[in-house]
């Protein structure tokens, strides 16, 4: 995948409407990949996305600034943990990076009684948002965790009146699920689309 190096005079939306993502472990590289977002201006939300909301609603959120979160130790144990039985390859040395030192501002806790089961990293701007990474406690995948994770942000994004929600990579292979988003649409041949079998 092609990378690129952005300066300082570049817009976050401009970079983000070209199909580009931001590399996690270094701030101001951005690469090439088949990105994908929830278009804001045909929101509507299907029978599916509103099942997923009810039946994900004995979960709890807070928003916050990112800058106002100290990653601990216990919490970065935890996440190591999750990401472990996971099974992702993501280095203890990353999830530092996207917490303290990146172009992510906004956090979302989620909670089940008290109990933190997942964090999802955003980039928030007065035109577009990017839910970049999510790390959870993987018994409550089956709950529909995840999915009501990226399912909020877009929510939050259009009550916002921002333009674009991105949600990162989308293939056969990643993020999948995501194609039942509110206008849901991916990056091809150097435009956005539609969604369709044959993209």
């Amino acid at each position: 995948m092609p990378a690129f190096n952005l300066t300082p005079t570049d817009s976050l939306p401009h970079i983000y409407q070209q199909g580009l993502l931001p590399q996690r472990n270094q701030k101001g590289l951005f690469y090439q990949s088949t990105s994908c977002r929830s278009n804001l201006h045909e929101y509507s939300l299907s029978s599916e996305n509103r099942r997923i909301l009810k039946k994900t609603d004995q979960f709890h959120y807070e928003r916050t600034p990112l800058n106002s979160f100290t990653l601990t130790a216990e919490n970065l144990k935890t996440i190591h943990h999750w990401l472990s039985l996971l099974k992702w390859d993501f280095p203890t040395s990353s999830v530092k990076t996207v917490f303290n030192n990146h172009i992510f501002n906004e956090l979302y806790i989620w909670q089940q009684n008290d109990l933190i089961i997942g964090y999802a990293i955003c980039l928030v701007t007065p035109a577009m948002s990017h839910i970049a990474y999510v790390f959870y406690d993987p018994s409550y995948q089956r709950l529909n965790l995840p999915i009501r994770m990226v399912l909020q942000v877009i929510v939050d994004s259009y009550h916002q009146g921002l333009d674009y929600c991105y949600l990162g990579q989308f293939s056969p292979d990643t993020g999948f699920y995501k194609r039942n988003m509110p206008g849901f649409e991916v990056f091809d041949n150097g435009d956005w689309v539609k969604y369709t079998k044959n993209n």
